[in-house]
C-alpha cells in the first residue's frame, strides 16, 4: 500500500512541477540580461520622457541594440531590449549581464 502512495505522490510532484514549468517564462526565451533594480524603466525612445511601464526586478530581457542619448542614472547608454512586457528602451545602468549588441 505504501508503494503505491509513493508511486502517486511522485505522479503528482512531476504534474505540478511540469505544469508550474510550462507557464513561467523562460530567461533564455529573452536572453542572460535582467534588470538589476527594484523597477527598471521601459521607454518607447531612449529618454525619460518616453517611459510608459516599469518592469519587476529580475525580468528577463534580450538586448537589441544600444545608442546614446539624454544621461540618466550616471550613463547616456540606452539600450534597446525586448522582455515579456514588449519591446522598447531601458537605460543601461538598469541592466545586468549585458551582452554584446551592435549600435542602433
Amino acid at each position: 500500500m505504501r508503494t503505491k502512495w509513493a508511486v502517486a505522490a511522485a505522479t503528482v510532484a512531476t504534474a505540478i512541477t511540469g505544469a508550474v514549468t510550462a507557464f513561467a517564462p523562460a530567461a533564455s526565451a529573452f536572453g542572460p540580461s535582467y534588470c538589476n533594480r527594484s523597477t527598471c524603466d521601459l521607454a518607447a525612445g531612449p529618454s525619460t520622457g518616453t517611459i510608459y511601464f516599469q518592469m519587476p526586478r529580475a525580468t528577463p530581457e534580450s538586448m537589441i541594440c544600444w545608442t546614446d542619448t539624454e544621461w540618466y542614472l550616471g550613463t547616456n547608454r540606452w539600450f534597446k531590449i525586448s522582455t515579456v512586457y514588449g519591446t522598447g528602451y531601458t537605460n543601461a545602468n538598469e541592466v545586468s549581464n549585458q551582452t554584446s549588441v551592435r549600435h542602433c
